[in-house]
């Protein structure tokens, strides 16, 4: 599972290449930039392009599709988050319930469809 939070090597190369969009970097560039391992770079990239968030040619790393990389991406935070602490309870949901502003009383499935 990837782990794209900030202070991760995941989460700093992903943030890079997120934050220049419009640009591709060499695999050296990467490790100048975000200062992590140069040995975990490869691997880190590799992993991000099997989960659809970065793309190659030849040498250089860019961005995948901004739109679904972003989506992706916070997927996959929130999965990491979640397998981390273990993710909201059904008791800690309906205790948030009860004091939510607006507590959702049903499931509308009509927007879906």
């Amino acid at each position: 599972m990837l782990d794209l939070a900030p202070d991760t090597t995941q989460g700093k190369v992903y943030q890079l290449l997120l934050q220049n969009a419009d640009k591709a970097f060499r695999q050296r560039e990467i490790v100048d930039a975000v200062d992590v391992p140069q040995g975990s770079v490869g691997p880190t990239l590799n992993r991000l392009e099997q989960h659809g968030l970065v793309d190659h040619r030849g040498q250089y790393w860019k961005i995948a599709d901004a739109e679904h990389a972003v989506a992706s991406a916070a997927h996959l935070s929130a999965a990491a988050v979640d397998a981390r602490d273990g993710g909201f309870s059904d008791k800690e949901v309906e205790m948030w319930m009860e004091t939510a502003v607006e507590p959702i009383t049903e499931r509308d499935d009509s927007e879906d469809a």
